[in-house]
């Protein structure tokens, strides 16, 4: 009988963690005409943008160097809030 209730939790939890993650995937799903259209109202390129995405994702810098270099890219935390946004 425990084994049948730990199944049907194991059950429950898979799909409990499915939904969360479609609703996650809903939430923070930002589509290309959105995107291009942030970029344009914070008057930044996508090469630019492209440079921002490297130097979040770059794993050898701190968080205070991280800061220091997204000081030098115009808008580079203009666009950050506006993209917090989307998803919050």
């Amino acid at each position: 009988m425990n084994n049948q209730w730990q199944k049907k939790a194991k059950q429950a939890q898979k799909e409990t963690d499915a939904e969360l993650a479609n609703q996650i995937n809903q939430l923070t799903h930002i589509d290309a005409k959105e995107l291009q259209a942030l970029l344009d109202e914070n008057s930044m390129n996508t090469a630019d943008f492209n440079a921002l995405i490297k130097l979040i994702k770059d794993q050898t810098k701190s968080n205070n160097d991280k800061i220091k270099a997204l000081s030098n890219i115009q808008n580079g935390l203009e666009i950050l809030i506006g993209l917090a946004g989307k998803l919050i």
